[in-house]
């Protein structure tokens, strides 16, 4: 196997790249798995509501269906919020360890810049732009030293 500097760099960050994706992969999955629960929550608990509502029937006090069907409806809108406010929890979590995950890998990129920019210094290889520049003549140092 190939002990190269270089080629060690590139396999610890492919492999600190698919670590990240499937970081990435599992708050996706996660998030995913919570909205499919909730979706069937709503799903089983909006058919029992229309199995459990009464349907009209003629000949009876007209007050007492709308206070009925009222009730019936205010029940089904506190559900639809409770539906709403656990689907944005889940968006509102999923966007947080999101935020959370990119910082993170930014200040490892940050780190792995530095340690680059650190390691290139150590070269020795001076200013590269010595090589286009022209030595001063003989005559010209001299004049400079007096």
């Amino acid at each position: 196997m190939t002990h190269h500097p270089a080629y060690q760099k590139l396999a610890q960050t492919a492999h600190n790249n698919a670590e990240q994706l499937q970081a990435w992969a599992l708050i996706a999955l996660d998030a995913s798995e919570k909205l499919l629960a909730i979706n069937f929550g709503a799903a089983r608990s909006l058919c029992e509501a229309a199995s459990t509502s009464p349907a009209p029937l003629a000949g009876r006090d007209v007050h007492e269906t709308l206070a009925q069907q009222t009730a019936a409806h205010s029940r089904n809108l506190e559900q639809l919020g409770d539906y709403l406010r656990q689907v944005s929890e889940v968006c509102v979590d999923v966007q947080s360890e999101f935020v959370e995950l990119g910082s993170r890998q930014f200040e490892q990129l940050q780190q792995a810049m530095s340690a680059l920019l650190h390691e290139a210094r150590t070269l020795n290889l001076g200013n590269p732009l010595e090589a286009f520049v022209e030595p001063e003549s003989r005559s010209r140092s001299i004049r400079k030293a007096a």
